[in-house]
């Protein structure tokens, strides 16, 4: 299990270095030297706060509402165990361990702060600087969509939840744009993963 957890904690470093931390230093560097931005200022602007309280409750309930239609809805499990999606490394994982811990490491940490830092902390983020609000929106959900069309290249069948993407990237970028902070979408965007990961490991469960 240790050597299992280690792996996935790399793994997650690794891809929050990457799709968070590399853009981030261009984007700190241009704001400091080009700008001549403080520190704070440059974190703000990259959704890097609080915010709005009362929009990390929307989340927050959004997020309740979304586990919990996936728990009723239950998708079928055999395209979440193919080769090439990432839920087939919870299958038969062991509940409550290592699968919980593993299913956070993925959910929290590879794919919600990941992922949300990079397209709505910083794409939706410039985007709502430059242009209407829900031209922002629009764009940064399109932008988030199009790596998610690798979907069909495993699991075909399932080209309805790419509306369900796209849905949920609007819902999150409106929250970024109006709360000004990535938490309430990262929030949205960790329950659902987590919960997926989760219904897998349960599912399979010998």
């Amino acid at each position: 299990m240790g050597m299992t957890l280690a792996n996935a904690a790399i793994s997650a470093l690794l891809n929050v270095a990457l799709l968070a931390g590399l853009p981030f230093l261009f984007y700190f560097g241009y704001h400091k030297w080009r700008k001549k931005r403080a520190f704070a200022e440059i974190a703000r602007r990259a959704g890097l706060g609080l915010g709005e309280r009362r929009y990390l409750i929307y989340a927050l309930l959004a997020s309740l509402v979304a586990v919990a239609a996936l728990l009723i809805w239950q998708p079928p499990l055999e395209p979440f165990t193919r080769k090439g999606s990432p839920q087939r490394a919870f299958v038969g994982l062991e509940f409550p361990l290592p699968a919980i811990p593993m299913a956070l490491l993925y959910g929290l940490v590879k794919t919600g702060l990941a992922e949300e830092f990079l397209f709505r902390g910083l794409i939706a983020g410039s985007l709502s600087r430059r242009v209407p609000d829900l031209w922002a929106n629009l764009l940064q959900a399109t932008i988030f969509l199009l790596p998610h069309l690798l979907i069909l290249l495993v699991m075909p069948q399932m080209w309805a939840l790419l509306p369900v993407v796209f849905a949920g990237a609007l819902f999150a970028g409106w929250l970024r744009i109006r709360s000004g902070s990535i938490l309430g979408p990262w929030l949205l965007h960790a329950s659902v993963n987590v919960a997926m990961c989760l219904s897998v490991a349960v599912r399979t469960a010998s």
